[in-house]
Order: C-alpha cells, then sequence, then structure tokens
C-alpha cells in the first residue's frame, strides 16, 4: 500500500509490503480469452495483449500505472505473459506531472523489474535443461559427440557444454524438487547448480533428502550460505559416505588455464587437499630460497617464479626423473608464439599484436620477453588475407617442413571454438589419401589441417564432415548443421597502417 512519510525532507507517497491491486484500466491492459503459453510449463497462465501505453495525464495516473505495472511483475509467474509485462515497462514520470515521491516510486519499479527478470532467467534455464535433457535421450548421432553438437549450435567450449548437459541429465532426472523451484524462478541457476554439484557423489536417495532439506532456505540464501546448507546436509545424511565421496572427488582432479585481461592468465588446480598442501608448501620454500636481499617481490609474487622455473627447467631438459619427454608432430612439448617482425624491435608502442598459442593475444612487449630464449622461424604471410602462404608435397606421411607449415598455420585443432594447440593435435587429411587408387586427397597442404583426437574421431567415425574452402573449413554436424572456421590470421596491419573506414553518405544534405 501507498502511505504518507517522509522522503528526504519531504512529504511522499511510499509503497509498503504490497502495491494496490486495482482494476485493470481499458488503456493499460487488456486480457484475452485465458491461454496456455509454450514457455509457462504445466501452469497455464493467461494470455495479455498489451497495447501502446497512454503516457499519464497526471501524477496520480502514473502513481497508479507503475503500481499496477508492480503487482503484475510480482504477482505473474514467470512465463510468456511475465515477459511481455517487463517489455512493456512504463516510462519514468516527467517532471511536469509533480509525482510525490517520485525517485523512491521509480526506485521501486526498478528493483521489482530486476528482481522478475532473474525470476524469468532461472525459469528459461529451466527449459533450456529440459531441452538439453530431450536432446540427450534423441540425438541421432553418436552419443559422444552430442557435446560437440551442442558446443557449436552455442558457441561455447566443449567443456561447457558437456557441464551444461551433465548439470540437465542431474536435475530433469535426480534432483526434481531443485528443477521445479528452478524453473518457477524460486532459486537463481547458480543455487541449482550449487545443489547439483554438491550432491554428485550421492545416492539418488539420498540426493532427494539433501533436497528437502536445503530448499525452503535456498531461495533466501547466498550461494556461500547454500553451498555450506548443503554441505551440511549431505554429512547428515550420509555420514558414512565420506571417503567414498572423496575417492570419487579425487578421480576428477584436474588443471585449468584460463585467460584473464592485460595479458595475464589464471592456473586453477583441483586435487586433495594433500597435494594442494604440497605444492603450497614446496613452491613457498623454492620462492623464500631464491629470495636476495635486494628482492622487492612479494611472497606470492615469489611463489609463481618459482613455479614458472620449476617448469621451465623441465622443458629446457626435455626430461623429468631420467624420462624424455613425450614429443608431438615430432617436437618436444614448447611454447608457440607468433609476432610480426617488427614487434621485436624496441621502440614506441604501434599496436602490433602477438598471438600466444593456446592462449590468445598478448602485446609486442611481452612477445620480446619470450621470445629473447626462443628460437625463431621465418613465417611470410598473405599481406591481404594475413594467412600464412603455402606450398604442397606428395607423400603420405608429411615431410618435417610441410607438418611444420601447416602447424603454424593454423596454431590450434581446427574445430571451431577448440583450443587444443596444433602441435598437440594430428594432422588429418580432410580427402582422405587413399595410396595406389585414382581417388582420394594429396599430401598437401590445402588438404592436412590439425584435429585433435576427439575432433579426428568426429570426422572418421562420429558422422561430422570436413571440407575445406577457400575461406578456411568447414564442419557439417549429423543434424546437417553448417560451421566454419576461418583461416587463422597470423598478421594484421597496424592501426596507423589500417585505411580510415569511408564516412557514410547522408541520405539528407543540407541544402548549401
Amino acid at each position: 500500500m501507498f502511505i504518507r512519510e517522509r522522503w528526504r525532507g519531504d512529504r511522499a507517497l511510499v509503497w509498503r509490503t504490497t502495491p494496490p491491486a486495482p482494476a485493470a484500466p481499458h488503456t493499460l491492459w487488456t486480457c484475452d480469452t485465458p491461454a496456455p503459453h509454450p514457455s509457462d510449463g504445466p501452469v497455464c497462465a493467461p494470455e495479455f495483449t498489451i497495447p501502446q501505453l497512454l503516457p499519464p495525464r497526471t501524477g496520480q495516473d502514473a502513481v497508479f500505472k507503475l503500481a499496477d505495472y508492480r503487482r503484475r511483475i510480482t504477482t505473474t509467474p514467470p512465463g510468456g505473459a511475465l515477459a511481455s509485462f517487463l517489455q512493456h515497462r512504463p516510462d519514468r514520470p516527467t517532471q511536469d506531472l509533480d509525482v510525490p515521491g517520485e525517485a523512491p516510486l521509480w526506485a521501486n519499479v526498478l528493483v521489482d523489474s530486476i528482481a522478475a527478470r532473474e525470476k524469468l532467467i532461472a525459469h528459461l534455464h529451466a527449459r533450456q535443461l529440459s531441452d538439453l535433457a530431450e536432446l540427450s535421450a534423441n540425438y541421432p548421432g553418436i552419443h559422444e559427440f552430442l557435446t560437440t553438437e551442442i558446443a557449436l549450435a552455442l558457441g561455447v567450449s566443449e567443456g561447457t557444454a558437456t557441464a551444461r548437459l551433465a548439470e540437465a541429465q542431474a536435475l530433469t532426472t535426480r534432483l526434481p524438487a531443485t528443477h521445479a523451484a528452478l524453473h518457477a524462478g524460486r532459486i537463481s541457476p547458480g543455487k541449482a547448480r550449487t545443489i547439483h554439484q554438491h550432491t554428485a557423489d550421492v545416492t539418488p536417495q539420498i540426493a532427494h533428502r539433501v533436497e528437502h532439506d536445503v530448499l525452503p532456505d535456498a531461495p533466501t540464501s547466498t550461494v556461500p550460505q547454500l553451498r555450506d546448507l548443503v554441505a551440511a546436509a549431505v554429512i547428515r545424511r550420509d555420514p558414512h559416505g565420506a571417503d567414498e565421496r572423496h575417492e570419487n572427488a579425487k578421480a576428477r582432479r584436474h588443471l585449468r588455464a584460463r585467460t584473464e585481461p592485460d595479458g595475464m592468465g589464471t592456473l586453477k588446480v583441483f586435487s586433495t587437499m594433500q597435494d594442494i598442501a604440497t605444492i603450497h608448501t614446496a613452491l613457498s620454500a623454492v620462492g623464500d630460497a631464491a629470495k636476495t636481499p635486494d628482492d622487492d617481490r612479494c611472497t606470492d609474487q615469489r611463489r609463481v617464479d618459482a613455479l614458472v622455473d620449476l617448469c621451465t627447467d623441465v622443458l629446457d631438459t626435455g626430461s623429468w626423473h631420467g624420462a624424455a619427454l613425450p614429443t608431438g608432430q615430432r617436437r618436444r612439448p614448447h611454447v608457440l608464439l607468433t609476432l610480426p617482425l617488427t614487434a621485436l624491435l624496441d621502440g614506441e608502442p604501434t599496436g602490433e599484436v602477438a598471438q600466444l598459442t593456446g592462449y590468445g593475444p598478448i602485446t609486442a612487449n611481452q612477445a620480446r620477453q619470450i621470445a629473447a630464449d626462443a628460437t625463431l622461424r621465418r613465417l611470410v604471410c598473405d599481406p591481404l588475407s594475413g594467412t600464412l602462404l603455402d606450398y604442397g608435397r606428395t607423400t603420405y606421411q608429411p615431410p618435417a617442413a610441410l607438418a611444420d607449415h601447416v602447424l603454424a598455420r593454423d596454431l590450434t585443432c581446427v574445430m571451431p571454438g577448440c583450443r587444443q594447440p596444433a602441435w598437440r593435435s594430428e594432422l588429418d587429411h580432410i580427402d582422405p589419401f587413399r595410396p595406389g587408387q585414382p581417388v582420394g586427397g594429396p599430401t598437401s597442404d590445402v588438404n592436412l589441417g590439425p584435429g585433435c583426437k576427439h575432433h579426428h574421431r568426429a570426422k572418421d567415425g562420429g558422422e561430422f564432415v570436413l571440407t575445406r574452402t577457400p575461406d578456411g573449413y568447414r564442419w557439417t554436424t549429423p543434424l546437417g548443421r553448417n560451421y566454419t572456421r576461418p583461416n587463422t590470421r597470423l598478421w594484421q596491419p597496424t592501426p596507423e597502417n589500417t585505411p580510415a573506414p569511408t564516412p557514410p553518405t547522408d541520405p539528407d544534405p543540407p541544402p548549401f
């Protein structure tokens, strides 16, 4: 209700608890015959027709329309009707209407809109999880490559697609109450994901009991608070399964690298606490041993530098504990950097961009630091397309020079979105090589492309089709959907050499 209070010294109308529920005027909302909306799930909500909103004529009219809007978006369940209301939010009242307490009233409209959109996002996320689960049960291709199909359609990595598919299958089968709460907009996708991740190693019966324990408090809890609630509930409901859950979690240990802004990156290690303690203690000790009287690095900086030094020594020697490091494409593991020749020259920054393979663009100054101890190889690029100029061979096993050329040209696996470095991939004949037969593709630069083992199998046995085009690579999935991977640009002109865009033509020039 609205009550009169003081707001910053002035009397104002302030909304308390619930907005009024007046009859909807015909100039604002009209309701047609009730009909189900596809996104409303099992609940049938009226389908609303929202005509052009008329501007309010008085301050009281403006307050009435905003209150009615707030009532509708706070009481309508997430779905098509709520999306329509949010799309037609009334404008902020103009100053000439002299609405009392206009600032807090409009701020409340925005807060309610944000909360309603959050509910709608949760609802749509639940619907997407249902679609993913149904697709998993009805995919006509080889199930191993379903995540590839999803990743290409959504423009995400296959790791992200795998995580979404696992979440969809868990919430629609093992955690139906969590999925229902997400569908109703009572919890966010992050909270649903928290419940899923922390019950992944318990039985469906235990997961159901954990849901019953935590869902009543989930809407008002933050994600960290919910994480603690779920952890406590798992311990209460399954006190004897801690060791088994630890072993299951231990089997999922991994290391992930992620790029960050300003040429930085994050290395995430997921392992047992004793492993993490060992790594942390060793790096601290090596960092402290390297400290000198004039060393101004902090403890964290010395730990990071110690880790880099240890890994650099391994790559430089090419061995670990007396065993030689494995090779890929006849090369030892290495860091691959591509940069313009001019980037090696000292001077003022010119906008030259270097590429650290598998991670992304870095500045010329960073590239010079890496190249100081590197082996340099000249690459000649087309001045228009920026792609590597090519040449061919005719044997099945690519000669070293041809293999080096293809690896340097493509840098990564040629599946769109895959960041597996080319030197860790397999050189694949796009048109299969058939010795002694009149058909088949040659061993040439235009018929070779690096593919990681997963995507190599997708092409050779997973019903994916790879085609070489003048502009790059085209993949066709088992569903007949086409995706392209353009040629890698190893060079592009600096901003100073880039021609200025042509100014648009004025369709209505002044009459000079």
